[in-house]
């Protein structure tokens, strides 16, 4: 919400419903608009959507995610775990999403190369001084709390 309305000052045009343009008006949304506005906002950001086939609650997996087919149930199977690992498929466009495994073989060694990469932030960390990073603690909470969701995601796979 805030973003809109910063975007509406920058911009000083303003439309009416008639499809008028008011151009550099103080203040266009009344204090009851704003609250308005920020609880439809708010609505819009935390509403349940349901899937159209199954009517199960859907996850937001993201702006740039693809889903696979219905019939593809392998591939879904990786999606959840991508998921449950805390994946998600949001991107500025830049480099895209990044690499998607397409089968269990490859999801598996995907997971093991993050496995990798979460222990050696850990040893980074530890090996760090609190004068070179004084949230080291966290950090090192952090990466092993991801750790934790990539080990657990491999004992599914075996």
């Amino acid at each position: 919400m805030d973003d809109i309305l910063l975007r509406i000052k920058k911009d000083k045009v303003y439309h009416e419903l008639n499809g008028k343009s008011i151009r550099k008006v103080g203040q266009v949304f009344t204090k009851k608009e704003k609250i308005s506005l920020k609880e439809l906002s708010d609505e819009i950001e935390n509403r349940t959507v349901k899937c159209p086939e199954c009517s199960n609650v859907m996850a937001n997996l993201g702006h740039d995610f693809k889903a696979p087919k219905i019939s593809a149930k392998k591939e879904w199977e990786i999606i959840k775990g991508l998921y449950r690992i805390g994946k998600t498929f949001f991107s500025c466009g830049c480099d895209g999403t990044g690499y998607i495994p397409q089968n269990e073989i490859d999801y598996k060694d995907y997971l093991e190369k993050v496995f990798s990469d979460y222990e050696d932030s850990i040893k980074f960390y530890q090996n760090s001084t609190p004068e070179e990073y004084p949230d080291k603690i966290e950090r090192i909470n952090y990466w092993s709390q991801k750790k934790l969701k990539i080990k657990t995601e491999l004992k599914t796979l075996k």
